[in-house]
């Protein structure tokens, strides 16, 4: 499939990959950092790793739920396949820095069918560029003071 569009995001936390990677992939913690995620359920037995799915449903109405795979999962690193009307690879880069971690977030987008394109580049990607500002300070928040669903309701 042909790359349509590529977002990134950058952000510099003040912990190790191994304390980040659980607010990365566990669904309890995903809604806590990205705003347009109302709920993450887990798809099929795989509970952590590579082949683990995850079912995304968005906040905004209108919008139809996405799968994300995870296709590789190392010690600094973690490629997710997300399929849904957009798709494409979710790829994030943990770069130890001292006690500091610089975490890149990049969103490769693979060309969909052409209505789907057409809402893209009208209105589609102002919300994923505003999302992708929004969530990597969000990160930053919730790993650096521990936060947790039952520990902060």
């Amino acid at each position: 499939m042909n790359v349509v569009d590529v977002l990134e995001g950058r952000v510099v936390i003040r912990a190790m990959p191994a304390a980040i990677f659980p607010y990365l992939v566990e669904p309890h913690l995903l809604p806590l950092w990205s705003p347009t995620e109302a709920r993450v359920t887990r798809i099929g037995r795989r509970k952590s790793g590579v082949g683990t799915k995850l079912r995304v449903e968005f906040v905004a109405h209108g919008l139809s739920p996405v799968e994300y795979e995870i296709i590789y999962q190392g010690a600094t690193q973690l490629v997710s396949r997300f399929m849904g009307a957009m798709s494409g690879e979710d790829i994030w880069t943990l770069t130890p820095r001292g006690k500091q971690t610089e975490v890149y977030n990049q969103m490769v987008f693979h060309e969909p069918d052409f209505l789907t394109l057409v809402g893209w580049k009208a209105v589609g990607r102002t919300i994923a560029e505003r999302d992708m500002r929004h969530k990597m300070p969000l990160l930053k928040r919730a790993v650096e003071e521990q936060w947790l669903p039952e520990a902060n309701p």
